[in-house]
């Protein structure tokens, strides 16, 4: 649609404005005692692997990999979230119903 597009257009020309912007080693060291956390909800722009111009450097991003998946793995979780609480009006309600009707689920044995 027109509307999608639009948006498109926008956040194409707001990152355009970021291009230049990476996390970079130099960039981490300026942090309390050189040690943040790197965290990202992937996929990430790396510079010189799935990208030219990154959004973090290959070396940051190896560093962080096991956090970096482990925060990654909660994304599919956190949209059926968001999902289910744009969709319905009683998010309270609705699961207790669910919880009171007792139908086992595949994880339930």
């Amino acid at each position: 649609s027109a509307g999608i597009q639009a948006l498109e257009k926008e956040l194409l020309e707001q990152n355009a404005r970021h291009k230049d912007w990476c996390c970079t080693e130099e960039l981490m060291k300026t942090t309390r005692e050189g040690k943040a956390l790197y965290l990202h909800c992937l996929p990430a722009d790396i510079n010189g692997v799935s990208c030219v111009d990154g959004e973090v450097e290959a070396s940051v991003f190896d560093r962080y990999r096991t956090p970096l998946y482990k925060e990654a793995s909660f994304k599919p979780y956190i949209i059926a979230a968001m999902i289910f609480l744009a969709k319905v009006r009683d998010p309270q309600a609705t699961l207790k119903a669910l919880e009171d009707r007792g139908t086992a689920r595949w994880f339930q044995k």
